[in-house]
């Protein structure tokens, strides 16, 4: 068991590690999806656009890492296809959160809302939307970084 706990420690290291570096990419596409998702939703509606927010997101996600890191999929077709597949699961995480926030958000009270700075749809969009993102994150990071692109490995000599 102590050879197990040793990978899993290893493992956490590894990805806290290249947090940093996932960062880059996560937060330009994070950003792009965010304000797709927020102009659309008022006016289209929750699944819609998560979707085609998504679809934006995840084109640039696999644009910004292809520049700035080292794929592990050499072909640019498998890559963009497998980044949609990690994506799937970001965007199924997404719509799951995004309407679970709109049944609570329908029954607070015009006053709550307004309290909490949430009764315009736009401001709605925005909050609930960076919620659901930051619950579907630690999915798309380990899968991104696991099965898409290398990341800087830490040196062996740290830690010792």
């Amino acid at each position: 068991m102590f050879n197990s706990e040793k990978r899993l420690n290893n493992l956490i290291k590894k990805y806290i590690f290249n947090i940093p570096h996932f960062l880059l990419g996560s937060g330009t596409a994070f950003t792009v999806d965010l304000l797709t998702y927020t102009l659309l939703s008022p006016v289209i509606g929750i699944n819609l656009s998560a979707a085609i927010s998504f679809v934006i997101g995840t084109i640039v996600l696999y644009l910004v890492f292809s520049i700035t890191t080292q794929p592990r999929i050499k072909k640019k077709r498998y890559g963009l296809s497998s980044q949609i597949i990690v994506g799937i699961g970001t965007l199924s995480i997404n719509i799951v959160v995004l309407n679970f926030l709109q049944l609570i958000y329908f029954s607070l009270s015009t006053s709550l809302k307004s309290y909490l700075l949430i009764s315009s749809p736009y401001n709605y969009a925005l909050v609930s939307k960076i919620i659901a993102s930051s619950c579907g994150f630690f999915w798309t990071s380990s899968m991104t970084m696991k099965f898409l692109f290398k990341f800087r490995s830490i040196d062996k000599n740290e830690g010792k």
